[in-house]
């Protein structure tokens, strides 16, 4: 015996913002998630769908209910404040709305992307059918010792802790929750060490410029250019792998260059990143192409490694062997590095070269360090793009001024 239709077909958030409502295998989008436009548009599917014996006349579809909900947009509020409240918002609604302002916000930036999405999925999977107002303390809390059971870092359990009672804040001003939950998410201590099981980590340390050197020696030249340029900006694997020759000033006597995604763009902050000695000598050969061209391409390092493969080969190239490239490879290389592969190939380098294994963020240490002690913090902030002045013009200049002072300091490879 099959369900019976139902008489009111449940209304359901989507992630896009809107409602959404399933009637006859169609899905009908109903405008902003609880508005006044979602409501009259409701009521006149229903009313279709009613009036025809629980199912839509023929023909019935978005253009119809438009026009029809055209003549009813005058809807009594008391209607609309009645609909709404008997559709209260849980925590799924916050996540789904969460989940698009972070698509926006965090288009540029993957790793804070997924960790954030990550977040939406892990509180969906155990409270996202509670209603939102009554998600607390208690409620997070839980969610940060199943973080912690999951093996992650005490810090890192923190971090997402915060996130979370930022995602709520969001809430507020979606309007989805009242500044009361927020406020009642704040009251959460973080975890402090010797409380808690998770593993703690250790702070980053600088490396040691000898296995640098060491492991420059094994890499081909793009991604050596990329490790000098680094170690004599101190600037981020994300900021190095996104240069492009049109992203560096070269008006003035200094190279500086301003690059157009930054961690502190969206809020409101600049980055320029002096260029000049061993930064400028080694990245000079990579600018002669498209303004827009990513200066440090994958395919140009492998291209280099075949060619020096085949300069090093001890017997002759049969002729079957000349060109033994795939026309459609399932792999290629990019048109740019990512950090991910820049890190790898930094991993890989240091394995062949027999030095303790560093990753790229550890040559920013290294520049800041250097910088710190040379120079003091001030010029280390200027430096690294950390400082926590709102940006202006005035100030700007004399970051940039501090910065260019900074990069003559600097260590070279």
């Amino acid at each position: 015996m099959s369900r019976p239709r139902s008489k009111v077909p449940q209304l359901r958030y989507h992630i896009s913002g809107q409602s959404v409502v399933s009637i006859d295998g169609k899905d009908f989008y109903l405008g902003k998630h609880e508005s006044a436009e979602s409501v009259v548009k409701h009521a006149v599917l229903i009313s279709a769908y009613q009036s025809g014996g629980l199912k839509l006349p023929e023909g019935f579809d978005q253009e119809t209910l438009y026009l029809r909900a055209k003549a009813l947009e005058t809807m009594p509020n008391e209607l609309v404040a009645s609909h709404q409240a008997s559709l209260p918002i849980l925590v799924k609604h916050v996540t789904a709305s969460y989940r698009v302002h972070l698509k926006k916000t965090y288009a540029n930036s993957k790793a804070d992307l997924a960790r954030r999405l990550g977040i939406c999925n892990d509180i969906d999977n155990h409270d996202g059918s509670l209603q939102a107002k009554a998600y607390g303390p208690k409620a997070l809390q839980r969610q940060r010792d199943r973080w912690v059971d999951s093996g992650k870092s005490r810090n890192y359990c923190n971090t997402l802790t915060n996130n979370a009672v930022r995602m709520f804040r969001f809430a507020v001003g979606e309007e989805l929750v009242d500044s009361s939950v927020w406020e009642r998410l704040k009251s959460i201590e973080p975890l402090r060490e010797g409380q808690t099981e998770a593993p703690e980590t250790s702070p980053v340390r600088p490396v040691a410029l000898a296995d640098v050197r060491a492991t420059a020696k094994e890499l081909p030249p793009v991604l050596k250019a990329m490790v000098r340029i680094q170690v004599a900006t101190g600037m981020r694997p994300s900021e190095l792998c996104g240069m492009r020759p049109g992203d560096i000033d070269r008006a003035g006597t200094e190279w500086m260059y301003r690059p157009p995604h930054h961690k502190n763009k969206r809020k409101g902050k600049s980055r320029a990143i002096p260029i000049l000695g061993d930064a400028k000598e080694a990245l000079i050969d990579y600018m002669n192409r498209h303004p827009e061209a990513f200066c440090f391409s994958p395919s140009e390092s492998v291209a280099w490694q075949n060619a020096n493969k085949r300069a090093n080969r001890q017997t002759k190239v049969q002729p079957s062997q000349l060109d033994r490239s795939k026309e459609n490879p399932e792999v290629q290389a990019g048109d740019a590095y990512t950090p991910t592969s820049y890190r790898r190939a930094i991993t890989r380098a240091a394995t062949r070269a027999k030095v303790s294994p560093w990753f790229p963020y550890q040559l920013r240490h290294l520049n800041l360090t250097e910088i710190r002690d040379s120079l003091g913090v001030e010029h280390a902030q200027a430096m690294g793009g950390h400082s926590r002045i709102d940006m202006t013009e005035v100030y700007a200049k004399v970051s940039e001024a501090k910065a260019i002072e900074a990069a003559k300091h600097a260590p070279t490879l």
